[in-house]
């Protein structure tokens, strides 16, 4: 039965959480938290009768975090901008041993891309094979640790908070490893591996797509596999590189999944990200525990950055046609402060065997991104 994301749910969650985490503190301490990301869409289309300009509420999430003894903090938090609450981060969390154990619903431990805040990544939106081939967040019970260069995120996992499925609900399992063995002065060495395998219980369909890296005017997808049937379980795997010095970055990163069908052929989709960026004013960006952060202006003029992307995903394989897209982003973004930004991208997108077969997709992207 799916859980309708109420403000009601929100405070039930947290009274029974109170009541069953102990009383090593007397009163909880709770802080409010949330984001709003304004986009504006001006689209060039040569085939597509549906893409065209818009404006959009990308994000409007509220919530509530804290502490509620001295071991256990919390998390709740939803986004209004679909007109309806959707949750995503819903957690628990309490340090074990050498690393953290969290309960609840959070990311799946995948992706450079994926798992960098939607308020710290470069690009308006994140790459097209991240978005195709990542998780991002589910149901799970997570533990996360690091020693020295090392960090290591494991989770087990099972359906999204709003996701309704009939039958057996699917029950996955993922691990990421990542070696930073520089990590000083805003200099940055990152390797990253990650893997995740799910199996789909009685929901054996799985449909994957993408748009032009816009969201903006229906945010139309481009590619799209249709519904692939008999699917009963995904393997995933993941590869990423990454290096900053301090004001200039890069990182590349590989993504890639294969669907394991009953009586068909098991085809394997994903595809890669090259970016490149570059702060005019000398700021680097953060980072922690296997995550780049975001940009923290220097003076009081705030900071400016340039980066480039080239992004390409592929899904045909097995005699499944859904296209493949080719994306090259220039961007711009002006900080006004650690959580003001104004962003620009210029996005180029070669489409081929796509919906409305090959085409090419111009956009200027914009976006005010606040979040407190």
């Amino acid at each position: 039965m799916a859980i309708k994301p109420t403000w009601k749910n929100l405070s039930l969650i947290t009274a029974i959480s109170v009541a069953t985490a102990g009383t090593a503190q007397a009163q909880p301490e709770f802080d409010v938290r949330g984001r709003a990301h304004f986009d504006a869409a001006f689209v060039d289309a040569d085939q597509n009768p549906e893409l065209g300009s818009g404006t959009l509420l990308r994000r409007g999430r509220l919530g509530v975090t804290g502490d509620l003894t001295d071991d256990w903090d919390f998390l709740a938090e939803y986004d209004f901008a679909g007109g309806s609450a959707t949750a995503n981060d819903v957690r628990l969390r309490r340090s074990l041993g050498p690393g953290r154990l969290i309960i609840g619903q959070v990311k799946v431990p995948m992706g450079l891309n994926e798992l960098a805040s939607s308020n710290n990544i470069t690009f308006i939106e994140r790459s097209a094979p991240s978005n195709i081939v990542v998780d991002s967040r589910r149901l799970g019970l997570s533990y996360h640790m690091s020693q020295g260069p090392v960090t290591f995120q494991s989770m087990v996992y099972t359906k999204a908070i709003n996701q309704t499925t009939s039958g057996n609900d699917p029950v996955g399992v993922a691990g990421r490893v990542v070696f930073n063995p520089v990590n000083e002065g805003g200099n940055v060495v990152h390797l990253g591996l990650s893997a995740a395998a799910e199996d789909l219980g009685t929901n054996g369909s799985v449909r994957l797509r993408e748009r032009p890296e816009s969201r903006p005017a229906n945010g139309v997808r481009v590619i799209d596999t249709g519904s692939i049937s008999n699917v009963s379980s995904t393997a995933k795997l993941g590869l990423e590189l990454a290096y900053q010095a301090g004001p200039f970055s890069a990182e590349a990163e590989y993504l890639n999944v294969n669907l394991d069908r009953d009586g068909a052929g098991s085809p394997s989709f994903g595809g890669y990200h090259v970016q490149a960026s570059y702060v005019l004013t000398g700021e680097s960006r953060s980072y922690s525990g296997g995550v780049f952060g975001g940009i923290s202006p220097s003076g009081s003029n705030g900071a400016w950055e340039v980066a480039a992307r080239y992004s390409s995903a592929d899904l045909d394989d097995s005699g499944i046609v859904g296209g493949g897209m080719d994306n090259i982003t220039l961007g711009v973004n002006y900080y006004v402060s650690s959580n003001l930004r104004f962003m620009g991208n210029l996005i180029f997108s070669d489409v081929t065997d796509g919906r409305f077969g090959d085409e090419n997709v111009n956009i200027f992207l914009m976006r005010v991104a606040y979040s407190f």
